[in-house]
């Protein structure tokens, strides 16, 4: 079956398809679309040894005083 007939029968679906159920597969959908949006955004997850590794690095970089001021911050970003 053609991603064009998919996408037809579903538009079909829809129309056919009950408030309760469209529902379920609303949350279904935007569920899905949130966790392909963090992937493409974040990459892979991160192990329990790279978290712990960022996380001294942060600290790290706050006790060697780099990081911004929030006034610096937003100097930077204009805000």
């Amino acid at each position: 079956m053609s991603v064009v007939q998919i996408k037809a029968d579903l538009h079909r679906y829809v129309e056919e398809a009950d408030d309760n159920f469209l529902e379920v597969v609303h949350v279904m959908f935007g569920k899905h679309l949130q966790q392909q949006q963090a992937r493409e955004y974040v990459g892979s997850p991160l192990t329990l040894d790279e978290l712990n590794k960022q996380c001294m690095e942060a600290v790290e970089d706050v006790q060697n005083g780099n990081f911004y001021t929030v006034e610096q911050a937003r100097k930077e970003l204009d805000v």
